[in-house]
C-alpha cells in the first residue's frame, strides 16, 4: 500500500495544476497551455492541490489491491470531480468542454480495463449504473430544471459509470448509484437549508460539488455498502 500511497502524492501535485488550469481557463475557452500556467499554492489553486491531494491518497487506500489501472481511473476521475466543482462554485455550470470528452473516455477506459482484466462483464454494470444516475437525474430535470441543472445530469452519466462499475451484480451496481445520490442529495439540501436560512430567501447554488461528494462516497465506501 505504502507504494500505492507515494505514487498517488506525487502524482496529485501535476493532477492539482492540471486542474487549475481547467478551473481557470475551460470558463472562458481560452488555451489551456499557452502561456503555460505557473503552479500556483495560494488561494483557490492550494484548495485544489490540497482537495486532490486528499482525494488521491484515499484513492490509493481504498483500491490498493486493485489492478494499478484501476486505481489511477478513479485518481482521474476525482482529478476532474475536483476541477469541475471549483468551476460550479465559480461560475454555476459544469463545461461539457470538459464533462462529455470525460464520458467518451471513461467509457472507453471502463471497457478497455476490464477487458484486460478478465473482468468484461463489470462493462455492463458501468453502463447500466451511468444510465440509471442519468436517468434519475435526468427526471429531476424535467420536473425542475432551475433546481437540477442539465450540466449536473451529464455529470451523473459520468459519475455513474465509475460507481456502477464497482459493483458485481445489477443489484449492487443500483445500490451503489443510490448511495451516490442520497449522499449528494442530502449533503446539497442541508447545504441549501442553511444557505436559505442565512440569506431569508431561495437562490440557486452549485449542486455538481455535492453530487461529486456523493460519488465519492460512494466509491471509497463502496465495499461497506453492499456487504454491510
Amino acid at each position: 500500500m505504502i507504494a500505492r500511497l507515494v505514487v498517488c502524492a506525487v502524482l496529485a501535485l501535476p493532477a492539482g495544476w492540471f486542474a487549475g488550469v481547467l478551473a481557470d481557463r475551460v470558463p472562458d475557452r481560452e488555451p489551456l497551455f499557452r502561456p503555460l500556467k505557473p503552479i500556483d499554492l495560494r488561494g483557490r489553486d492550494l484548495v485544489l492541490h490540497l482537495g486532490v491531494l486528499v482525494l488521491f491518497l484515499a484513492a490509493g487506500w481504498r483500491f490498493h489491491e486493485a489492478p494499478w489501472s484501476v486505481m489511477l481511473v478513479f485518481c482521474a476521475l476525482f482529478g476532474v470531480l475536483a476541477a469541475l466543482s471549483a468551476i460550479d462554485i465559480e461560475h454555476y455550470r459544469l463545461p461539457d468542454l470538459i464533462v462529455l470528452p470525460s464520458l467518451v473516455a471513461s467509457i472507453a477506459l471502463i471497457a478497455v480495463i476490464s477487458i484486460v482484466e478478465g473482468a468484461s462483464e463489470q462493462i455492463q454494470y458501468a453502463l447500466v449504473g451511468g444510465a440509471i444516475y442519468f436517468g434519475f437525474l435526468f427526471v429531476a430535470h424535467l420536473i425542475s430544471p432551475r433546481g437540477m441543472g442539465f450540466g449536473d445530469v451529464k455529470l451523473a452519466a459520468v459519475m455513474g459509470l465509475y460507481v456502477g462499475w464497482l459493483g458485481a451484480t445489477f443489484t449492487e451496481s443500483l445500490a451503489l448509484v443510490l448511495w451516490a445520490m442520497l449522499v449528494g442529495f442530502a449533503s446539497g439540501s442541508v447545504f441549501g437549508f442553511v444557505v436559505l436560512l442565512r440569506r431569508r430567501r431561495n437562490r440557486p447554488f452549485p449542486f455538481g460539488p455535492f453530487l461529486a461528494f456523493g460519488t465519492v462516497v460512494a466509491v471509497l465506501a463502496s465495499r461497506a455498502l453492499v456487504t454491510g
